[in-house]
């Protein structure tokens, strides 16, 4: 496996850019932990899409994920029409997750599923006999930008973590021989690519957002991509100087 990992090796030494064996190996595997760690949490992250409305004393918050949405209204509690209008807004939003299966309300939070409730405006639309409905149309894009986002963010993950245990299966006896030459390189740039492609693919899908700003499970996944590429570099243009 050493061998599979140092494909880059000679290359580099006449660069120049040589570093420690082990050195490499930790600095590789914490970007590429990073890269790991920051795409999980973005793909489980809520904040992709962040919108505020409200003044200041009663603000309603909309955070926008892959998969759904949750909307929570924060407000003064030493403003007692504030404070009122937080108790009646989170009423409704509790009345409101009972009667649609696609809505959970928990402590202030309303949480919004974008398959279900977009099932819920087909069959809505279906019943009122017309051909298409704006707010469906709005819905399925959403859904197709989280969706491919999603896959896309995964196959990062996925590739961080392949080459995470090429580096460290090595360290318990697993012999990794039999793998292709440069295939730690090429997954290492696949990993931190796709991280950044998974953003670019759900911007681009994204419906227009109106007065929404990128929130910090974008920042993250995009960090995440950054750290993905770094590790990618040193894997490629840093050889490991075994002496």
């Amino acid at each position: 496996m050493s061998e599979v990992m140092n494909n880059s090796e000679t290359t580099n030494r006449r660069l120049g850019n040589n570093m420690d064996s082990d050195m490499k190996g930790y600095i590789v595997t914490g970007l590429l932990a990073l890269c790991l760690l920051l795409g999980l949490a973005g793909q489980f992250g809520s904040t992709w899409l962040v919108n505020e409305t409200g003044e200041d004393d009663a603000v309603t918050t909309t955070s926008t994920g892959l998969r759904a949405s949750h909307i929570e209204m924060v407000c003064n509690e030493k403003n007692e029409t504030a404070v009122a209008d937080c108790e009646s807004s989170d009423a409704v939003s509790e009345y409101i997750a009972k009667e649609f299966d696609y809505m959970e309300y928990d402590d202030g939070v309303l949480k919004i599923e974008f398959d279900e409730a977009y099932d819920d405006c087909i069959k809505e639309m279906e019943n009122a006999g017309k051909a298409s409905d704006e707010a469906c149309e709005v819905m399925s894009d959403l859904i197709s930008a989280g969706t491919w986002g999603g896959i896309i963010l995964w196959m990062g993950i996925l590739s961080c973590l392949a080459v995470i245990m090429m580096f460290i299966l090595p360290k318990f006896g697993v012999d990794l021989e039999v793998l292709p030459d440069n295939v730690d390189m090429g997954m290492s740039w696949a990993g931190g690519i796709l991280t950044g492609l998974a953003v670019l693919a759900w911007y681009v899908l994204l419906p227009d957002s109106g007065d929404a700003s990128a929130g910090m499970s974008v920042w993250l996944t995009i960090i995440g991509s950054v750290m993905g590429v770094g590790a990618a570099a040193v894997t490629t243009f840093v050889a490991a100087d075994e002496s």
